[in-house]
């Protein structure tokens, strides 16, 4: 699998903010209200890009930028509010190449992709259907026997990282909520959990998980698996690492992609426009999986379900509602509908 170089984020939006603000020619500098409203731009669509789309900075393309657009549009965003973000994101995919040759970021320019917003055709406006994707970049899940796979298969330290495995599962929680679960967080007796506002986009919300997952969280947290690690006492996350005081987006996504290779449940997807091959499991396949499967066994209804994923616009949700409601046909036609007396 072809691998993009890594660049932090805030790295680059210092550099993005000192290039654009002290600009040879004064026509092409920015005022500092301007850069501070880019730089938050750029945050938003690039933990959007990690959570939404499994992608780091320099894996964008025009797909990425216009479903992002789209989203913003579907959760109330007024277009003059869009119009803003897009600016933002094609000024800093414009001007990266120039920092990277003027060493502002660890990469040659030659890594930089494309700018996303040279897709872009004349005719395109905000309001164009929702999500609508191209081919090969269709919502992928599992069904629940691949999911129990995937954990089953989960690499070393097993505890830990079918705990993890398992609760992005049951929970659906963006990757970015579930890395920053604080032990605090966890009601154990109702089996709840509290996932703070971690986007512009997601208010605060209470999450629930299964019985099956009491004896993990026992044997992580009360079975000295926890503590075993290096600086977990000054950690207050459930996931602590040697390395940080909770475990990273990237690390998940090692752990995910591991156990779906080991059991055999990974395949490529598509090469996207940057040459990087997309495949099939990622972390974020498991809230794409609880969503579906939910509607599926119908143990949520999708208002329900909305609140439960923390997404604001409904139109979101009911993308899983009609996955749902396609394989439902397909299996009334595969085995023949009810039986006729």
């Amino acid at each position: 699998m072809a691998q993009a170089a890594d660049i932090d984020l805030d790295d680059a939006l210092t550099a993005f903010e000192k290039t654009i603000r002290n600009k040879p020619n004064q026509a092409d500098r920015v005022s500092e209200r301007t850069a501070t409203s880019y730089l938050r731009n750029v945050r938003f669509f690039v933990e959007w890009l990690a959570e939404e789309r499994d992608k780091e900075i320099l894996e964008a393309d025009t797909s990425d930028l216009r479903v992002y657009l789209q989203d913003c549009s579907a959760s109330g965003d007024k277009d003059k509010t869009i119009v803003t973000r897009r600016s933002a994101i094609s000024r800093f995919y414009a001007e990266l190449p120039k920092m990277a040759e003027d060493g502002r970021v660890p990469v040659t320019p030659e890594a930089c992709p494309e700018n996303p917003e040279e897709g872009y055709g004349a005719t395109w406006t905000v309001r164009e259907s929702h999500k609508s994707q191209q081919s090969g970049e269709e919502i992928q899940y599992l069904p629940p026997e691949d999911v129990k796979k995937l954990w089953q298969h989960a690499p070393s330290p097993k505890v830990r990282n079918k705990l993890l495995i398992r609760l992005a599962y049951q929970t659906g929680m963006r990757v970015s909520e579930l890395t920053e679960i604080k032990v605090q967080s966890i009601n154990r007796a109702e089996r709840k959990i509290r996932v703070p506002a971690v986007t512009s986009k997601s208010g605060s919300r209470k999450v629930a998980y299964k019985p099956s997952l009491d004896s993990l969280l026992r044997r992580w947290l009360d079975g000295g698996l926890r503590d075993a690690v290096p600086r977990a006492s000054e950690s207050e996350y459930l996931f602590p690492t040697r390395e940080a005081e909770h475990i990273s987006r990237e690390s998940v996504r090692r752990v995910v992609r591991k156990a779906a290779d080991s059991a055999g449940l990974n395949q490529e997807i598509y090469t996207d426009t940057t040459g990087n091959t997309r495949t099939k499991v990622s972390p974020h396949i498991l809230r794409h999986s609880m969503a579906v499967n939910t509607l599926k066994a119908g143990t949520l209804n999708v208002r329900e379900l909305q609140e439960f994923l923390g997404h604001h616009s409904l139109e979101m949700t009911e993308t899983y509602l009609q996955i749902a409601s396609d394989d439902a046909t397909d299996a009334y036609r595969e085995r023949g509908g009810p039986p006729e007396g």
